[in-house]
Formats: C-alpha cells, structure tokens, sequence
C-alpha cells in the first residue's frame, strides 16, 4: 500500500454517507492503522532523539541499531552520573562559601585591627589549620586547577 493509499480523506467519506458519524469498518481499520503508525513513528523519533542526547563511550554500540533498552539503560546512567556530579559540586560550593565567609571574617577583623592601630590578631592568624582545607583541598587535586592553597603557600614561602 503506497503513502497516497494510506491517507484518509475523511471528509470525501463522510459526504457519501448517510450520516457525519457513519464509516465503513475498513475505513475505520485504515483511519486506526494511520492513528497506530504515527503513534510508533513518533515514538521511534522520541528514542533516536533521547540517543542523541545521551553521550556514549568510543566501545559502546553508537549505531542506528542501538536497542531502545540500551538507550534507556543509557540514559538512565548518564542521569545518576549527572545527579552525583551535582551532588557534589553542591557539597563543592558549600565548602567554597564556608571558607569565603570565613575569609569574609578575617578581612574585617584585620581592617579593624588596622583602624585600632594594633594587631589583634595573633601572628599566624592567616595560616591556622583548618579541618575543612583537607576536605577542599582533595576535592580541589582531583577536579579543580587553582592557585596553591594557603597552607602551600606558608611552606613555600618557608623554603
């Protein structure tokens, strides 16, 4: 059955009837087929787009004949991976605006020190050990490229 054959002119139906609602079983089979197919054809192009959206590794199948259960499992990989990274970027961010309160904190301190005309801060303020430079600082070597840290910075400026 060719493409012309499949399409329905309701319209031209209806007028050769007795009624607007009274079809033929056979014209109501075809109009069912043709609803069927764009059903399947729309489904089909939703998978072939979530494919395309999915990035794939160089040893995964990336053809057209990827199963629609690979695209799912695909996916659905590529969405976990995606939720722990910004899991842990938030848990990032959080430790950045932990410390850039802190630093906000010191600033002020400094300046007012600084307006008094005396330090009231203890020498080694500035290079105090924190238990959450550890934490940034291993998020930092396996995800960020920065400038050193202060505690690199006190033992270079040692050396």
């Amino acid at each position: 059955m060719s493409d012309e054959d499949r399409d329905i002119d309701i319209e031209s139906d209806a007028d050769d009837e007795e009624g607007p609602h009274a079809y033929s079983s056979d014209d109501k089979r075809a109009h069912h087929n043709a609803l069927e197919r764009k059903r399947r054809d729309h489904i089909k192009d939703s998978f072939h787009s979530l494919r395309d959206c999915v990035p794939h590794d160089d040893k995964s199948n990336t053809s057209s004949k990827t199963s629609r259960a690979q695209i799912l499992r695909q996916a659905a990989l590529y969405i976990a991976t995606m939720r722990d990274k910004t899991t842990e970027n938030d848990r990032h961010i959080n430790i950045l605006k932990h410390q850039n309160e802190e630093l906000q904190a010191q600033i002020k301190a400094l300046q007012k020190s600084q307006a008094v005309g005396k330090s009231l801060l203890p020498a080694n303020f500035l290079l105090t050990d924190r238990d959450d430079d550890d934490e940034y600082e291993s998020y930092e070597e396996s995800h960020v490229s920065s400038p050193p840290s202060k505690r690199k910075k006190a033992k270079l400026s040692k050396s």
